[in-house]
């Protein structure tokens, strides 16, 4: 009864952190509730959901229309990640879309490769771009058709924008609004801002205008880029912007920068000239009437940072403030993104926290209670070796443990990849019908080589070194029966589902979610959690992997816990941060990396990952004696929040 009442108060709490997040969050979100966030989808031209999130200020209406500005996030992400941007804007008085690519989010995936803008845009479109139902444009020229038509919104101002994959998409739309402008309807684009991805170009030399390759003349025809046109190319960027100026860092010096403000009739910038970071330069493009902007900004970030970033909202805002009629100028620099970041991270501790409190209150019922010891001494907790060729072997096969799988981490993913077709080993795009996402199938393999790798090590090290000291298998006590097995899996199903039914709550009322950078704990649709289901075994044997080396082989009960877990979090991380400190010192000297980008930024979450599920195991370890429970938990929980902000892709094969 006690125990009852502990985590009673422990569940207040954390529902209480969560309720902070979720309204102080929404606060933030609508600026006070001046700014409408709306969900809302449209079918496309081939009857595809295209999903979105409108930022609508009140001030927009019909009879005072705003200038407005769609975005589309990067790879792997959804449209969570350019909602910051969307409320900057918002706040000025700009309509700010953030949509869900094809294949991300809750937008349809029909499509063996989503990201067909990342691959087949260039400064060559051809008659592709000629139809909508054609044009790889991720969704975004139907929505842009969409916006066009609402009255509140200011059909001459128009502007799109993305970060990365978007930006590449971004392109993709302006590109077939320019053709369908060659064809005698609308141009429907005003301004254009790319932020971590690269002008169009040729064999990535930028160029001074489109070469369009159309359906009746196969001639090449020279499209002027007569728009407003900005770039935020991060410092240390590690997806884009190293040419022959060297690293990103010196972009600005380089010939594709040069291109760039050299499309304006004004300026013929020669080899010796850098580009001025953060100018705006105006003028005509093929004689023109009309004056338009270049603009080259040059943000102190990494990639993934962009969208999260001060830096990079600023320069999206300083941008379409300059280049349309801002209804609320607002200096770029004032900004409250921040505080809607801190409470969506704060919401991720309330949601861990209201899952392990609920989950120790079932543990209390009369269902659930046989799962639990009465005694600590009932928990086998392994003893502290007494001889130095102990000693050895335990930090040895610690550290080999964590470091070796590193390793094989990228081969093994550019080899998956690698079964999309030559040169698709470099972006997570292989799937089949049972794991029809790239990343999360690269990485699931990883982790359960990982966990072989994690019992080899422990049986060669108890043959070794335990056995030694009179250790018996048995005396681990892991056996358990089918029945307590399925009660197990049944209490971790319902401990993650109460976490969800919080994040349904404040999905549903007030558009939030909770997260850290691009790692979204969203409410799963109906595709996504089916998906996950797929992938949730292959993470369970990880998790089992990792718990039982941890908690039978690890964590000594002569060491005070606090000790054992802080030591056990950073030798779950100890193989990536190394990981990570090669890429990107590697990186800063030679201005490339030496790994695959995409895929090291997507591990990153890891850090996390790894840490809290040290914790949720050995909390419920020393509450069960058995390690499957937090196991369970560890493994629906983290694959769900990965299969639910990321690509999905149409596939039809069953197998590699």
């Amino acid at each position: 009864m006690e125990e009852r009442k502990k985590y009673t108060k422990f569940l207040l709490v954390s529902l209480i952190i969560c309720a902070i997040s979720i309204l102080g969050a929404y606060f933030i979100r609508t600026n006070g509730k001046s700014i409408d966030v709306k969900d809302f989808s449209i079918i496309d031209g081939n009857g595809h959901k295209i999903a979105a999130t409108m930022y609508k200020p009140k001030t927009a209406t019909k009879d005072s229309p705003a200038p407005t500005v769609a975005t589309l996030h990067g790879s792997f992400n959804a449209r969570e990640s350019e909602s910051f941007m969307c409320l900057e804007l918002a706040k000025r008085g700009f309509v700010a879309v953030t949509v869900d690519c094809d294949g991300h989010g809750d937008s349809d995936n029909y499509k063996e490769n989503p990201m067909d803008a990342f691959f087949l845009v260039t400064a060559e479109p051809g008659e592709k771009f000629e139809d909508i139902t054609t044009a790889p444009t991720s969704g975004m020229a139907p929505v842009i058709d969409y916006l066009y038509n609402l009255d509140f919104v200011r059909k001459d101002q128009i502007g799109v924008t993305g970060h990365s994959l978007g930006g590449k998409t971004a392109n993709s739309v302006y590109a077939y609004y320019k053709i369908q402008e060659f064809m005698g309807n609308p141009q429907k684009i005003s301004a254009v801002f790319l932020v971590g991805n690269q002008q169009l170009n040729i064999d990535g030399k930028w160029q001074e205008n489109l070469l369009y390759y159309s359906s009746v003349n196969k001639e090449p025809i020279k499209i002027p880029y007569n728009v407003h046109y900005g770039v935020s190319a991060g410092q240390y960027d590690e997806n884009n912007y190293t040419t022959e100026a060297g690293g990103p860092w010196n972009f600005y010096k380089s010939d594709n920068a040069r291109t760039f403000i050299n499309e304006l009739d004004e300026y013929n910038l020669s080899n010796e000239q850098n580009v001025e970071i953060g100018k705006f330069y105006k003028g005509h493009v093929n004689g023109s009437q009309e004056e338009f902007l270049r603009v080259i900004y040059q943000p102190k970030e990494i990639h993934m940072l962009n969208p999260y970033s001060l830096s990079s909202n600023r320069n999206v805002v300083d941008f379409f403030q300059t280049a349309f009629d801002a209804p609320n100028f607002i200096p770029a620099q004032s900004q409250t993104i921040l505080y809607e970041q801190i409470f969506n991270a704060v919401g991720i501790v309330g949601f861990f926290l209201a899952i392990y409190a609920f989950c120790r209150i079932l543990l209390t019922s009369k269902y659930f209670n046989v799962l639990s010891v009465q005694s600590i001494s009932e928990v086998y907790r392994p003893t502290k070796p007494n001889r130095t060729s102990g000693k050895i072997y335990y930090w040895s096969f610690m550290v080999i443990g964590s470091v070796i799988p590193i390793l094989w981490m990228i081969p093994l993913a550019m080899w998956i990849g690698s079964h999309a077709g030559e040169g698709f080993e470099t972006r997570s795009l292989f799937g089949t019908i049972i794991w029809p996402q790239g990343n999360q199938l690269e990485q699931s393999f990883w982790v359960a080589t990982a966990g072989i790798w994690t019992f080899l090590l422990f049986a060669l090290r108890f043959n070794l070194s335990i056995k030694q000291q009179g250790v018996k298998f048995s005396d681990y006590k892991q056996n358990i029966g089918i029945k307590k097995l399925g009660k197990t899996l049944l209490l971790a199903i319902l401990s993650v589902g109460f976490g969800y039914f919080i994040v349904f709550l404040g999905s549903f009322f007030f558009k939030g979610y909770f997260g850290l950078l691009n790692w979204v704990i969203r409410f799963p649709n109906k595709n996504t959690l089916l998906v996950a289901i797929r992938y949730i075994p292959i993470f369970i044997f990880f998790y089992i992997a990792n718990a039982f080396t941890q908690n039978i082989g690890r964590m000594y009960k002569e060491r005070a816990e606090w000790k054992n877990m802080l030591l056990m979090c950073f030798i779950n991380i100890l193989g990536l941060l190394l990981l990570w400190i090669y890429q990107y010192f590697t990186f800063s000297i030679r201005g490339k990396v030496p790994l695959n980008s995409a895929r090291v930024m997507q591990t990153w979450s890891f850090f996390i990952v790894q840490s809290i599920c040290t914790i949720f195991a050995r909390k419920l370890y020393l509450k069960t004696g058995k390690i499957y429970l937090g196991s369970f938990i560890n493994a629906i929980v983290f694959t769900m929040i990965s299969c639910c902000h990321t690509m999905t892709l149409n596939v039809n094969t069953w197998w590699f």
